[in-house]
Order: C-alpha cells, then structure tokens, then sequence
C-alpha cells in the first residue's frame, strides 16, 4: 500500500483505537505481545500500541503486557532509566536510548550464539506461564549478559584500538559507559528484582519498615558483590518522592545519625550524590554574568538548593566542624553571595522601568517627580517586573542559604521606591494632558502589574482606584 493511501487508513485506525477503554486497551496490549512472542507476522504491532500507549497510562498496577525478551533484560535497571540524563548528576543513571544498540550489541556481537538460545527458551516460558522455568532462565540471561559486557570493557579499557571500535559500532561513548552501569547492576540482578517486586513504585515516606527491609536486601546484594551492592539504594532512591530520603537507610546500617559516621562507610556515596548537586548550583550561579541570567532559571535553581540542603540536614546530623558541613557552607557562601551581586541592580533596573525627572532649580538634589513626557519603554518595564517577581519568589526560600538580610534590603529598598512612585504618579495623571496623561495612564497600568507580580493584590486594586478617580477628576 502506498503512503498516500494508507494515511488515511492510519488516521481512523489510530482515531477508533483512542475510543477503546483502558481495561480493553489492556487486554488488546497482551494479546498483541503474546502474538509478537509466538512469532504471529501481518499485524502493526508497533503502530496499534503506540497508538493505545496512553490509555494504558491511565492503567493501575505495573505496566501492562507480556514482556519480551529484551524488557525482561531491563528489569534489574528498570528503575535507573532514564530519558534525558543529566550529566551534572552523581546518580547512577542509564540512557533509555542505550537498550536497543546494547541489545543488538549482544545479540551480534558478544553472544551470537548463547543469546539466541536463551530468548526462544524465554519464549516458550512465557508463552507457556512457566514462571519456575522462566526465573531460572532469566537468572542464566542476567549473568551471561553481565559477565560478556564487563569482560568486553575490560579490554577495551586496555586496548584503544577496540574502544574506539565498540564505541562506533554502540554509536558513542556514553553507550559503552550506559552498557557497564547495564552489566553492573545485572552482576545483582536478584536483589535489583527483589527491589522492583516488593517496594511501591512511588515511596511518599520511607518509612522504618521499608528501609528495614530494603537494608536487608541491600546487605545481601553487598555480601554478593561488595562492588556493586550500591546499585540497590540507587534504585530505591529513584522510587523516593524526597530522595534524600535514602539517607535514612545509611542511618540504620552505620548506626549513627552524624554525617562523620556516614561519610567513612560504604554508603558516602548516597551523601555525596546531594552534596555535589548544591555544589554544582553553587558554582553555576557564581559563574554567571550578572545581569545576563535567565532570573526564571536561577529561582528554580535557587529553589531547588534550598529544597536539597534542608531535606539532606533534616535526614543527617550535619555538623559546622565536619568536611561535609564545610562543604555545605561553603556552596551556601558561593550561592548567597552570587544572589546578592544579581539583586544589587534590580533598585536600578526599576528606576530605568518608572523615571523620575528633577523639577525646579535646586540642583541633582531637588524634589524629583515621575517622567511621563516619554511613552513607557515596555522592555525596561518587563525586565524590572522580573526583577520584581524574583524578588518576591525567592526570599522565603533563602533563609536555609544566608541571602534573607540582603534580600530583605532589597525589597525595602523596591517598595519605598514604589511607594514615592505612586504618590507622584496619580499627581501627574490629575496635572497632565493629551500625550502625557496618555503616558501617565500607562505607567500606572506597569506599576499595577508590578504589584501584582509582588503578591499585593490589595495595593494594585487600590493604585487602580485611585487612578480612576484622578483621572475623572483631571477630565471635569
């Protein structure tokens, strides 16, 4: 069929399955994978799923379907994937895009033989619900897979020649390193598995019965592999709604509460994944040119510092004396003073959005009042309303970072600025005629929305009121 002709035919295909129900687009979802597992050809598996994908969003309960070979792979990382990876991270992390070039990378290359066998054998399992079957199977799969892809990295860490090689036929370095952190948590496939079985997929509070039990499994997998025993908490802290939360298992295990004990045993590194990101964003926004900063960004970085540092000090006894507590100062210092530097010019930027001019001749000392003999620059007036907007977000927010004194001079310094604005502009708009009346009637307009931005719906009503009245009272 042609593509012209089959457009259409792909328009109401997709148009009737969006009207099924969840629980038949689920039943639809596995009766297609068993019949893609028996080999069944003539059907558009990939189409029709994409296509009812999400209505089984809408679905409770794991995901629906029967797994093929290469998602049972994934099982063990199921909880580590991700689809944009952040380099910035310490966390243990694996690019979805890697799986299939991985994948095929087994298939073709490190076990040509031996992966073929192992998935018809998978297959037939399933198909056949052997669960007995299927879990040793799976179990052959995890180690097989692991042990080919750690050796494959072992020589080409010692030969550049066949790096290079992997790496183009894998389509990049960062697949190669995805595929060891694959082969890495495959090495404790059953305590990974044992972690996706038996934790909720979203945790609100870790509770001491969790962390318990996840302590155990975490013990075993070390006692396993003492290397990669770490996985286990990573793939916890991925189900965490607060990540720091994990801490609360290094707390069980080290049995103290202080950040000296923690960071001396094997779990450092859970503490060190949130002291690294406060570092970073410390260092991004002291880097940055001030002036130049998207403000919107630097409030969500600001944001999520304050979010971090408070959630890691509730979880762990931080003290002032320890490497960790020097640490946590000094990105408080670096993110404090760069918020300072970037709030220093927002008195500024309000003076350029609302002029003032002098009147009389009393010098540059004399009685100022608003500028409306110019049409408000609305580029300037939108710049001081982020100003204005940053301001008021982020101070409730800096208290856990030391900025709370700076930022609280700052807005004094803007409402005093406001407050003598206003007094002076409803002057104006009852003195003022055609052009600047006009004028003046804008600027009341950028400063009502500046209140707005601030949070004082009260103050902006009422600015609006009284310009309503000045401006009747200038036309009779």
């Amino acid at each position: 069929m042609d593509t012209k002709n089959a457009a259409p035919l792909v328009e109401r295909l997709n148009d009737y399955l969006s009207r099924l129900s969840p629980s038949i687009a689920a039943k639809l979802a596995q009766g297609l994978e068993r019949e893609r597992l028996r080999g069944a050809n003539g059907l558009p598996y990939d189409l029709i799923l994409s296509s009812i994908r999400p209505l089984l969003a809408n679905v409770g309960g794991s995901r629906i379907g029967t797994p093929g070979p290469e998602r049972l792979f994934c099982m063990p990382f199921a909880d580590l994937l991700v689809d944009r990876f952040d380099p910035t991270s310490s966390r243990k992390q694996i690019r979805r895009s890697s799986i299939a070039p991985v994948w095929l990378w087994l298939e073709k290359e490190l076990l040509p033989d031996t992966l073929p066998d192992i998935i018809r054998r998978l297959v037939a399992q399933t198909l056949e619900t052997d669960e007995a079957a299927r879990g040793g199977t799976l179990a052959v799969l995890y180690a097989t897979c692991s042990t080919a892809i750690l050796a494959a990295v072992d020589a080409a860490r010692r030969d550049t020649a066949e790096r290079r090689k992997i790496e183009r036929l894998l389509g990049g370095e960062h697949v190669l390193d995805d595929a060891l952190e694959m082969a890495r948590a495959l090495s404790v496939a059953s305590f990974m598995l044992a972690v996706h079985k038996e934790l909720p997929s979203r945790i609100a509070d870790f509770d001491e019965a969790l962390v318990a039990r996840v302590g155990e499994i975490y013990n075993e997998a070390r006692h396993a592999s003492m290397e990669n025993g770490i996985y286990v908490p990573f793939a916890v802290m991925a189900r965490l709604e607060e990540p720091w939360q994990i801490l609360r298992l290094a707390r069980k295990l080290v049995g103290f509460g202080n950040d000296a004990a923690v960071s001396r045993s094997g779990l450092a590194e859970l503490g060190e994944i949130f002291l690294r990101e406060l570092e970073n964003i410390a260092d991004t926004m002291s880097k940055r040119r001030v002036g130049t900063s998207d403000l919107d960004e630097m409030r969500a970085q600001i944001g999520r510092f304050a979010e971090v540092s408070q959630g890691f000090i509730r979880e762990i006894d931080i003290r002032r004396c320890s490497d960790w507590g020097h640490r946590i100062l000094a990105a408080r210092a670096r993110l404090s003073a760069a918020i300072a530097e970037e709030m220093s010019r927002f008195e500024l930027e309000l003076a350029r959005a609302l002029p003032l001019h002098q009147i009389g001749s009393y010098g540059k000392n004399g009685p100022r009042r608003p500028d409306v003999t110019k049409a408000p620059n609305f580029s300037r007036a939108e710049r001081a309303a982020a100003c204005l907007r940053f301001v008021t977000e982020v101070c409730p927010s800096v208290e856990s970072i030391g900025a709370q004194a700076h930022c609280k001079t700052v807005h004094q310094q803007i409402e005093t600025y406001l407050q003598s604005y206003e007094d002076g502009l409803i002057e104006e708009l009852r003195r003022s005629k055609g052009a600047e009346r006009a004028n003046a009637q804008a600027y009341v307009d950028i400063v009502v929305g500046y209140r707005e931005a601030m949070g004082a719906a009260g103050m902006a009503q009422t600015l609006r009121r009284r310009g309503q009245v000045a401006a009747a009272a200038q036309a009779s």
